[in-house]
């Protein structure tokens, strides 16, 4: 069910097993050894979380890039498939937002892993919390030629043309267009001020908490009686957020554990 924001409805979900969230793995998008390694720590991630996770949010960027092909099927990350495939079996809600560059998973992805795909930011009611959940990429104000650019490529057109290249070459064109939005050091500090704003925005609406991927830095504000989040990346940083009755802890995978990590 939608509000007429277009948003998921924020009806009460309860549990008493915690509530994790991760963002931008970009799984694809590095070479060999390092890409296998994010990939393989992920889904160790993914088992641990099995009997200690009621709710799963991937809040974008899972994949540097996924689009689904009416002529073939998708056969890479098959382990992260299964490794989700398997969460949601053990009983683990999850929830899949699109990112600048997975946006357009859709029913194979739904099918193939048992999550709950959307396309817009979602509002959820956890632990008597009112969550604001997206990726974030557009959101805070200003970048107008972005803004553009994604009302572009993810209209009704621009998707349904795409579809008709083959996989090979619309797969050669994604990472070129990866290739075009790498992330330093510089751009992320750049791209924190205007996402933290968005968030303490969303607070003053009467959120208790406001929720993005798309910055690769883990941060956690409190802002008028309520929490803004930056998940941080899986890609570098090995993130996790997890909200519990006590509120947001800032966590980082380890080894075979989570530890927390001080926001900035």
């Amino acid at each position: 069910m939608y509000e007429a924001s277009g948003m998921p409805s924020s009806a009460p979900l309860t549990s008493t097993r915690s509530v994790f969230f991760i963002a931008d793995a970009h799984l694809g998008g590095e070479e060999g050894g390092l890409d296998q390694a994010k990939e393989r720590a992920l889904c160790d991630l993914l088992g641990y979380l099995r009997g200690r996770a009621s709710e799963l949010y991937l809040t974008g960027d899972l994949f540097d890039f996924w689009f689904e092909f009416r002529t073939a099927a998708t056969l890479k990350h098959i382990l992260t498939l299964n490794a989700l495939s398997a969460l949601a079996e053990s009983g683990t809600s999850i929830t899949f937002l699109g990112g600048n560059h997975d946006y357009w998973a859709g029913s194979e992805f739904e099918q193939r892993t048992h999550a709950v795909v959307s396309r817009e930011p979602i509002v959820v009611t956890h632990f008597g919390r009112k969550l604001f959940i997206a990726h974030g990429d557009g959101l805070p104000g200003g970048d107008w030629s972005y803004r553009l650019l994604k009302a572009i490529i993810r209209s009704g057109p621009a998707i349904a043309a795409f579809r008709l290249l083959s996989p090979s070459v619309g797969s050669a064109i994604a990472r070129w267009a990866s290739g075009l939005s790498t992330t330093d050091d510089a751009r992320i500090e750049r791209a924190i001020p205007p996402m933290r704003q968005l968030l303490f925005d969303k607070l003053d609406q009467g959120f208790d908490a406001a929720i993005v991927g798309h910055v690769h830095a883990p941060r956690l504000w409190e802002h008028n009686g309520g929490s803004a989040v930056i998940i941080g990346d899986w890609m570098i940083n090995r993130a996790v957020v997890e909200l519990d009755a006590g509120g947001f802890h800032m966590l980082r995978w380890e080894g075979n554990d989570l530890v927390p990590i001080a926001s900035p």
